[in-house]
């Protein structure tokens, strides 16, 4: 038999779920610090490390589901784990929705760690081409970093907008249950 919820309670989860943003960052806080005339990449006192932009503030990582250190994906796991409950049935849309989070949660960590790393090599690069006084032959080596750090902010934008749209999935699931 069908578990009923209570209305208010499945109206006020709609709206928290509803409320957490997408926001494509380009997970800025990999980004390295830099300064001077030259831009130079800022280096920290470890050798082999730069400072990095830094995280968002806590309030705003948890209202973010597409950034790497959010609890926002907790609320919507939690809100996909209340469909399966509400539903009495295994399986169904909740069982595909808690796969879609579960890999969209890993693709995001995964890819955290490579942008970070491919910020770390640009911004080697970039000193050791400074430090050389040589921009042109290194041309090429900093193009291709950029690149490569480009083309991991496009993937996180393409996973803001696939978890985006999962929002908007169990956001429909939960008004569906409340009538």
């Amino acid at each position: 038999m069908k578990r009923k919820k209570p209305i208010d309670h499945l109206r006020l989860l709609r709206e928290e779920i509803a409320a957490l943003g997408v926001v494509k960052c380009h997970m800025s806080h990999e980004r390295i610090r830099r300064m001077g005339d030259a831009m130079l990449p800022v280096a920290c006192r470890s050798q082999d490390a730069y400072q990095r932009v830094g995280l968002c503030s806590p309030e705003v990582r948890m209202q973010r589901l597409g950034c790497s250190h959010t609890t926002a994906r907790i609320r919507l796991e939690d809100a996909i784990n209340e469909l399966s409950r509400g539903n009495g049935v295994s399986g169904g849309p909740a069982s595909s929705f808690a796969s879609e989070l579960n890999w969209l949660n890993n693709q995001i960590h995964l890819l955290d760690h490579r942008k970070g790393e491919a910020e770390k090599a640009l911004a080697k690069i970039e000193e050791e081409m400074h430090r050389a006084g040589n921009r042109v032959r290194g041309g090429e080596a900093i193009m291709e970093a950029r690149k490569l750090v480009l083309e991991m902010e496009r993937s996180h934008d393409e996973y803001v907008e696939q978890i985006g749209a999962l929002r908007d999935r169990v956001v429909n699931e939960l008004d569906r249950l409340r009538q």
